[in-house]
């Protein structure tokens, strides 16, 4: 087919095909194809009577979905040699516009028209970078293969408004070595390993470590650190990683409230911690002095998770409530009562010069405060904060990002840290709306305007120049895996893999790191703890979505089995693991016949309950927590008074004999 004089002809309205034969040159390794030129302007194309399009191999194609059309078909060739580590495939569109018309956007795939299948869909109301996850089998090599972008519901007609308008398309494959599961448990140990490194035996927290095992640790200890660690720890434990978790929560909580000998924490008159602690003694390490709200809001809402974590342990409890009640939050908040949130602490009380609005971060510090018995300052504007309606924001391209200065765009960790540790903020829809938008933003940008369509992540960490803050419009062109994967794009995070194979350096020892876009070779020369938390975080995440935001402190919580009611799947009976083994959305602990007893739901007490009755494992009622169909008393475990209260219901029932529903009383 002739490139320059392509045959024409009408297509019915609202669909545009692409046929596209040509072996683009790659931009990437791996990439397929990536087109950048689009029909200038995008409403170029003639719409009179039924939309026109052009069949054959062109570069001027319809530049948005809308009015013009809501369904492209593009057909590519796809070569015959692909790497046998091919994870998948991964389309991208930069829609750098969102006009009026909101809508489902669908991507199919397939090797033929007729063999399509759906792979994605989205509701795009704003712009962003749409990203899909095509499966390898859906293509086949060595021919023209289809994928088709459908808008559904966009209204297509000559007067309609636009709905969104793109700026590139991209395929490309990931290439990666292992599996996904194998890479996802290979970077949560790598965090793990951070974590054990970084925790000294005392329990106190290095905030960084030396990337290259040659170098010696030399950071010191920090009450930020530790509290990323304790959900981390949590994490792990979770997750099976390691074994010993609870006992290092303890020696960390011990070492930070003060009982562990030869440590003395040094905090505020007002409990605050002093920001950089010697890792031997707890004091005050010659490094920043502030005795830092932000870093004890950290340090005190770990605390309090890792009590709801391990809700049966009362060490950690008692540690906790030691902490949180040692620590006036109130003091934190600016007498004036402007809303503002000191900084750092005096030695001797009080607040240090410097304030800021908490809409960053340090909206930790703001809902500590509210919950503080005796508070004063907090309650009395407490009508300024977690309103949604008074979040002030900056937005990129139509996209509305968390700012606490709208002259400028904020670094990502102020979502991320606020999503994990805080409930106020993971709760309300209207705030995890701005942690995606930071994420669509960050996207758009990285892709638009920096041409980098497979990294973001602008996020504060080191870069080439030493540490920055990294936003929009104000970075070094260093880009953070552990963003995205605290975002859960956890498959632009194997892309990042690809440029740092976990065992091509040893400075990759504990996971991915940040990447800088124009020194391929770079690599930070340490890592702080809170980047590969983050990492870790994401990761957890993906593998239970609601780990984090279940055991987040000052939510209710009626059966005390640290799980929050709105996320419990039996709210009124203690079941901390949520089994459920018929998924059904019911925890085991109440998937339980009226009588206590009827353990397989049949409406009588029989052998069939006997024989799941001894598979509970001897005084552990809790695993399986099916088992807690057995446990009369609620005490969680299956004893003497259980069993006569069991053989009291069977006695009076049997094979289709339905027991009284209060037998065993």
């Amino acid at each position: 087919m002739d490139a320059q004089t392509p045959p024409k002809r009408v297509i019915p309205s609202g669909l545009c095909t692409i046929l596209w034969l040509a072996n683009l040159a790659p931009t990437l390794a791996d990439s397929v194809f990536t087109v950048n030129s689009f029909a200038s302007p995008a409403w170029s194309i003639e719409y009179p009577e039924g939309f026109t399009g052009t069949v054959g191999t062109t570069t001027i194609w319809p530049g948005e979905m809308g009015w013009e059309g809501d369904q492209i078909d593009i057909a590519f060739n796809l070569p015959a040699s692909v790497p046998a580590n091919t994870l998948h495939y991964r389309f991208r569109i930069a829609i750098s516009l969102h006009v009026s018309q909101t809508f489902d956007l669908t991507l199919w795939a397939g090797p033929t028209l007729a063999e399509l299948q759906q792979v994605h869909s989205e509701f795009i109301d704003s712009a962003r970078v749409y990203a899909a996850t095509i499966p390898l089998d859906h293509f086949t090599p060595g021919q023209t293969n289809w994928i088709r972008i459908k808008g559904v519901g966009a209204q297509v007609g000559e007067g309609l408004p636009t709905g969104i308008q793109w700026s590139s398309w991209s395929l490309r494959r990931t290439v990666v070595s292992g599996t996904i599961d194998s890479l996802r448990l290979g970077q949560l140990q790598r965090c793990t390993f951070y974590l054990m490194d970084a925790i000294q035996a005392n329990g106190m927290v290095r905030d960084s470590l030396p990337l290259s095992p040659s170098e010696t640790p030399f950071h010191p200890a920090t009450p930020d650190a530790a509290g990323f660690a304790l959900l981390g720890l949590c994490a792990a434990d979770q997750l099976e990683i390691i074994s010993f978790s609870e006992p290092l929560v303890e020696s960390i909580l011990s070492a930070y409230s003060g009982h562990t000998p030869g440590i003395t924490p040094d905090r505020s008159a007002d409990g605050h911690w002093v920001h950089c602690m010697d890792v031997n003694t707890g004091q005050y390490s010659g490094w920043d002095d502030t005795y830092t709200t932000i870093g004890s809001a950290l340090l005190v809402s770990g605390a309090l998770f890792a009590k709801n974590h391990f809700p049966d342990n009362a060490t950690i409890a008692s540690y906790a409530d030691e902490m949180f009640a040692t620590t006036n939050f109130d003091a934190a908040i600016d007498p004036s009562l402007n809303g503002r949130v000191y900084l750092g602490m005096a030695p001797d009380g009080g607040g240090a010069p410097g304030t800021l609005p908490p809409w960053n971060e340090y909206v930790l510090v703001v809902s500590l405060a509210l919950r503080e018995p005796g508070a004063t300052r907090a309650p009395a504007i407490a009508h300024l904060w977690l309103d949604p309606a008074n979040t002030p924001t900056k937005s990129y391209r139509g996209i509305p990002t968390l700012t606490d200065n709208t002259s400028v765009y904020a670094p990502a960790f102020w979502v991320h840290q606020s999503h994990f540790f805080n409930a106020d903020f993971a709760r309300t829809e209207d705030f995890e709306q701005l942690f995606r938008n930071q994420q669509y933003a960050d996207s758009l940008y990285s892709s638009y305007q920096l041409g980098q369509p497979y990294r973001y992540g602008l996020t504060a960490g080191v870069d080439p120049s030493g540490y920055n803050a990294d936003r929009m419009y104000d970075h070094e062109n260093v880009f953070g895996p552990e963003a995205v994967a605290a975002w859960g794009d956890i498959d632009a995070l194997f892309d990042f893999l690809e440029d740092q194979p976990p065992t091509s350096d040893s400075r990759l020892r504990y996971g991915a790191t940040r990447v800088s876009s124009q020194d391929a070779s770079w690599l930070p020369y340490d890592a702080g703890l809170v980047d590969h938390t983050f990492l870790m975080f994401g990761l957890v995440e993906s593998i239970e979505p609601l780990f984090f935001k279940a055991r987040q402190p000052f939510q209710l919580d009626t059966d005390a089995d640290g799980i929050a009611d709105v996320y419990d799947n039996c709210v009124g009976i203690w079941n901390r693991a949520q089994q459920d083994s018929d998924g059904d959305g019911i925890g085991d602990a109440c998937d339980c016949g009226l009588p206590f007893a009827d353990a397989d739901i049949d409406g009588d007490v029989d052998l069939g309950d006997i024989a799941l009755m001894q598979l509970c494992p001897a005084e552990n009622a809790a695993d399986p927590e099916s088992c807690l169909c057995f446990d009369r008393d609620g005490d969680r475990v299956i004893d003497d008074g259980d069993l006569g209260s069991f053989f009291d219901c069977l006695d009076a029932s049997g094979p289709e004999v339905p027991a009284d529903p209060g037998c065993g009383n």
